[in-house]
């Protein structure tokens, strides 16, 4: 799905401006939608008599210009995703929707901005349940409980800090029995990321490092798990992870600053996760899916 247009319609068209790793929150949204879209780079090719898509998603300046440009020309309407209060409020006076990413309780800023808590993300229920079909042969070997440990950047970088959270889950797993399957992501310091395989000493473990051949596991090995703890400060992680019906435990206490710390804090008095402290026990708590509950809004607000 790129730029060449042909006559068939397509119900909804994206454009982004450049995103890190090419799928920012207009992307996100469109594939929870539940219907084909076609990413755009280019509008100048969209003629005024093209087959009109039902709906415009845009993410950034540029994109959100080209996607009024649209709306004017083929008369069709245009959701705008963006993360900053300031911007939604003017944009809701020219877009037919605002999906406003905060870092607090989302709120209902006017008629025209739907505000959702952390950026939009791909990871839903049910792509986990798509994954845990997928991995449930591959790891049906490891002993439950089966813990997800995934160790992001930003935390820290002492590798003290590291062996002892690494040792407080070895501790765990000697009393609780089990296995763990670790995922070290991009830009974790390959001292730090040592430390912390070496601190979980002789607990069944399988471990995959950012950078390795194979492609991240890390959504499977969650879906196949028993209980996530995370460390680190990467906010996506932090959203993909919310996202599965497991108990999900942060690995340290957040700070008071920054985006994570902000979403970390919220999650945390909602009762979305806990601080862990050697204990992997479940309690009822509700699964994070923002990027699904705003597409839900947007196919109803717009009748796709």
């Amino acid at each position: 799905m790129t730029d060449r247009l042909v006559p068939s319609r397509v119900p909804v068209w994206v454009i982004e401006s450049a995103q890190p790793g090419g799928c920012g929150p207009a992307h996100a949204l469109a594939g929870r939608l539940g219907t084909s879209f076609r990413r755009l780079t280019d509008v100048s090719f969209v003629e005024d008599d093209s087959a009109s898509p039902g709906l415009v998603l845009t993410a950034g300046f540029s994109a959100g210009m080209a996607g009024l440009s649209l709306r004017k020309k083929l008369k069709v309407p245009v959701v705008h995703c963006c993360s900053s209060r300031s911007v939604a409020l003017a944009a809701s006076r020219v877009f037919d929707e605002v999906i406003l990413s905060s870092w607090h309780v989302p709120e209902r800023e006017s008629s025209r901005v739907f505000s959702v808590l952390g950026p939009l993300s791909i990871v839903s229920p049910a792509l986990y349940e798509r994954a845990e079909r997928l991995w449930r042969e591959r790891l049906e070997h490891l002993p439950r409980p089966r813990i997800a440990v995934r160790l992001e950047a930003g935390w820290s970088d002492s590798v003290s800090d590291a062996m002892l959270a690494a040792r407080q889950i070895e501790l765990s797993m000697r009393l609780f029995g089990g296995s763990l399957l670790v995922t070290i992501g991009e830009g974790v310091p390959a001292a730090f990321a040592n430390a912390f395989v070496d601190g979980l000493g002789s607990c069944i473990k399988l471990i995959w490092r950012h950078g390795e051949p194979d492609d991240n596991p890390g959504l499977g090995f969650t879906a196949c798990s028993d209980a996530v703890i995370l460390y680190g400060t990467r906010v996506s992680a932090l959203v993909e992870a919310a996202a599965s019906v497991l108990p999900l435990f942060l690995g340290h206490v957040p700070g008071h600053f920054g985006g994570y710390n902000s979403l970390a804090r919220v999650l945390l008095k909602r009762g979305n996760v806990r601080i862990f402290d050697s204990d992997f026990s479940p309690w009822p708590r509700e699964v994070l899916d923002e990027a699904g509950r705003a597409a839900c809004f947007v196919w109803n607000r717009f009748e796709l």
